[in-house]
């Protein structure tokens, strides 16, 4: 009897991300690499390169200012997330928010997606027994904080890489949170 491997790459989930990002046109490498470009020129401060993923956009014009201080406002309240409790909050906040949102007609596509991937993404409880749970605990004081850093930088390289056009804006974003989200289990 054959003896199975277990996948130690995060890309063995049912729906795969590299293919994710090939049905929307986007290569996964240059994603990727942009997300972990930007962090490793801020360093280890995730909070600062969420910061400058939004500033960067509001700059490109994929957001508006007043778009742009929402997503930073949801960038402070999320770093601060470090219990299950904390994050319902904060999922809460993040789900009025998207509602406000999407009454607004001349809300941008691109922050529309970053919200709604944050407000309506399940983080499992480290506390919960198994092999995730624990090494989600030691790999991160909280996932939300890669979720948050994955969505802004991937929204931020997908549109580079479209030439600032929103659709790819928001594949780009809900490819990086998903990204995020993955190597937080991993």
């Amino acid at each position: 009897m054959k003896k199975q491997r277990p996948i130690n790459d995060c890309d063995g989930s049912a729906v795969s991300v590299r293919a994710l990002a090939a049905s929307a046109g986007i290569q996964f490498e240059d994603l990727q690499a942009d997300v972990y470009r930007l962090r490793d020129k801020l360093g280890p401060d995730r909070k600062k390169a969420y910061d400058e993923s939004i500033r960067r956009m509001a700059r490109g014009g994929a957001v508006s200012e007043t778009e742009e201080r929402a997503l930073l406002e949801l960038g402070k309240r999320g770093f601060a997330v470090g219990s299950d409790a904390e994050f319902e909050k904060f999922r809460s906040y993040a789900r009025a928010l998207h509602k406000r949102m999407m009454l607004d007609p001349c809300a941008s596509p691109v922050a529309l997606a970053m919200v709604g991937v944050i407000a309506n993404h399940a983080v499992p409880s480290p506390t919960k027994r198994g092999p995730r749970g624990r090494l989600m605990a030691k790999a991160s004081q909280h996932p939300v904080r890669d979720i948050l850093l994955g969505v802004a930088g991937g929204a931020f390289g997908g549109l580079r890489m479209s030439g600032w056009n929103p659709i790819g804006g928001v594949i780009g974003g809900v490819v990086g949170g998903i990204i995020a989200g993955i190597e937080a289990l991993c």
